[in-house]
């Protein structure tokens, strides 16, 4: 038998099905901040290197209209830990979230949400989602506007019915300046957890470069960095545990949170 005739019989798999993110069997992650430039593809994009690195399928949702994430995705090397990239259009602000699709496997989903979300738009997206994490810079003008924007997020109708989990992680931080200890008082006063503290370093933007995370060098140089995501990993770990999440919040019914 030939070359030709031996690729010929070669049967390519099926490609996975596509199915809406509100019946997949995942841990559904939702990276958002009402303020742009507060670091939402950083934690999303490390997030997703670090999730795949334990061999479960990972998605990367990238409903932000720069599509910043969607480019990681596009230059990440073969040889690292896969990671399914969803771009959503760029009208993402009025195409609702149940219209968007994930392959059926997907273990964890992460969506680097839109900025400026409100109103009906954040509702529709809570809803989808099972956790949420929400990065703050250590400026005066941040903490404000974060501040604004989880008071908003606790008080939709999504987080009524059913009170989603949140993370705030304080990103891109010089610790032992007023701007840390403001962010510092600023995050105790809210009585949500923040597990994580993300140094200002060039290492994320070489990693973001390299379609990369910090989880994905080994090397000493990035030692710290990785050891500062650990405690939001135990948290995601922690509250995406057991079957909690298969049970879906239905349409004008309320389902109480376990954990």
């Amino acid at each position: 038998m030939d070359e030709h005739s031996q690729q010929s019989d070669v049967v390519k798999a099926p490609p996975e099905p596509l199915v809406a993110i509100q019946l997949l069997n995942a841990t559904r992650i939702l990276v958002i901040n009402s303020k742009g430039g507060a670091g939402k593809t950083t934690i999303a994009t490390n997030l997703a290197s670090w999730l795949s690195r334990r061999g479960e399928r990972t998605v990367l949702l990238d409903a932000d209209p720069q599509g910043s994430s969607h480019y990681w995705v596009s230059h990440r090397e073969q040889a690292l830990p896969s990671v399914h990239g969803v771009k959503i259009d760029n009208n993402s602000r009025t195409t609702r979230s149940f219209q968007w699709r994930a392959p059926k496997s997907t273990r964890w989903l992460i969506t680097d949400a839109p900025p400026g979300m409100n109103g009906p738009a954040l509702d529709d997206l809570l809803q989808d989602h099972d956790l949420i994490v929400v990065p703050v810079l250590a400026s005066d003008i941040d903490i404000r506007a974060s501040a604004r924007f989880i008071g908003e997020l606790l008080l939709t109708q999504s987080m009524r019915r059913k009170r989603r989990p949140i993370a705030v992680v304080a990103n891109r931080v010089k610790q032992h300046t007023k701007a840390w200890e403001r962010l510092q008082k600023f995050l105790l006063s809210l009585n949500i957890p923040y597990p994580a503290t993300l140094r200002d370093t060039q290492n994320y933007v070489r990693a973001y470069a390299e379609g990369r995370g910090v989880a994905d060098y080994p090397q000493q140089s990035h030692e710290r960095d990785r050891d500062d995501w650990q405690t939001l990993l135990c948290w995601l770990d922690a509250q995406g545990s057991g079957d909690q999440w298969l049970q879906r919040e239905e349409p004008n019914k309320s389902v109480a949170y376990a954990g």
